[in-house]
């Protein structure tokens, strides 16, 4: 072959993969960074740091529900149609608050008439600083620039994802995005089940100090209440998720309970000097008692998350200036005085929410 048709060849075939690549790129976008989904499309939905920053771009909704695995059982259509607010769902698994600053001011760019923000607060997130993080956001998916978003564009990982979700669009993995990123259909919920995934810790004879978590408390409440400050229009309905007793267990045993509680106190504290705020607390009901509901000391049901749900939306379970400080004496009261060893002694329980 002669060199001239040797290298009209080789460029041929290097447009033809470059066009085969566009063509599976433009029908496989996988962390959705050319567009959204439609509401009976569906896809792989199984990186949430990546792909969420393409959701909060280009769906439509003007509401959001955000929180860590602790509220990806939540279906973002329960509040749609209980509210009548286009609502989509926010998670990161294990996540900062850093991670749900940048991905609500993301929201709120994009979506600068957001109405709603329902936002899971959970008390294992907020007692932790954020410079010890080792998990980060892909920034160019987050940021101001789509210049550099030739990152996504460029990089051989987006095509075997691509080519991947092509591949196994049909599988049961795939699911339409009000499905996106559940996982309590992968895991069993009973007694057992939970006991089976807590491990029980000694007993730490150097409980912490009440006010051990306040300064990690305190830097992570600084950034939530500047969404409360700078989106006063914007309704936040804030709420502590149910933990079972045996997390309450692991806290007591481990010398963390009065410092987790303390933190909680001044979490409420703070979050109620703002009109924009509903504050709620879970923590402190029915289902933390029955360990049915739960796999682990802390991931429960889906039924547990359907009654959450509608609960927040009723209102319920809210915590106001005049009465959170004896909601949570109670809760103080309860944690100290139960009887945890009856949890590994006693048969299963059955029942349901009150």
């Amino acid at each position: 072959m002669k060199p001239k048709h040797f290298f009209i060849a080789v460029l041929a075939g290097i447009l033809a993969c470059f066009g085969a690549l566009t063509l599976l790129l433009s029908t496989e976008d996988p962390f959705f960074v050319l567009g959204g989904i439609g509401e009976e499309e569906t896809a792989l939905f199984d990186n949430q740091r990546y792909q969420m920053a393409g959701l909060i771009r280009h769906q439509d909704y003007s509401a959001v529900v955000m929180g860590t695995s602790l509220v990806a059982n939540y279906r973002a259509s329960w509040f749609t149609q209980g509210t009548g607010e286009q609502t989509l769902k926010i998670t990161f698994p294990d996540g900062w608050i850093s991670e749900f600053d940048t991905a609500l001011r993301l929201a709120f760019r994009t979506h600068p008439k957001l109405n709603r923000v329902y936002f899971g607060l959970d008390p294992n997130i907020f007692v932790r600083s954020d410079s010890g993080r080792t998990v980060e956001l892909p920034q160019y998916l987050y940021n101001q620039n789509p210049l550099d978003d030739v990152e996504y564009l460029l990089n051989a990982d987006t095509y075997e994802t691509a080519l991947r979700t092509f591949l196994r669009r049909r599988s049961e993995e795939a699911v339409t995005l009000d499905d996106a990123y559940v996982w309590d259909g992968a895991h069993d919920f009973s007694w057992d089940d939970a006991l089976r995934g807590y491990a029980r810790p000694v007993i730490n004879p150097a409980p912490l100090s009440a006010d051990a978590y306040l300064s990690a408390a305190e830097e992570n409440l600084d950034v939530v209440c500047a969404w409360l400050e700078e989106h006063p229009n914007t309704q936040f309905i804030i709420w502590f998720p149910p933990y079972s007793i045996l997390y309450w267990d692991k806290m007591t045993r481990e010398g963390t309970a009065d410092a987790i509680l303390t933190a909680v106190e001044y979490a409420a504290g703070r979050l109620l000097e703002y009109d924009n705020v509903s504050l709620h607390s879970l923590m402190y009901c029915m289902p933390m008692t029955n360990l049915n509901y739960y796999t682990d000391h802390v991931h429960c049901s889906g039924d547990v998350t359907a009654w959450a749900a509608q609960a927040l939306m009723n209102g319920e379970f809210r915590w106001t200036r005049e009465d959170y400080r004896t909601q949570l004496a109670e809760l103080r009261q309860f944690v100290k005085s139960y009887d945890y060893e009856i949890l590994f002694n006693r048969p299963k329980q059955e029942g349901g929410h009150s």
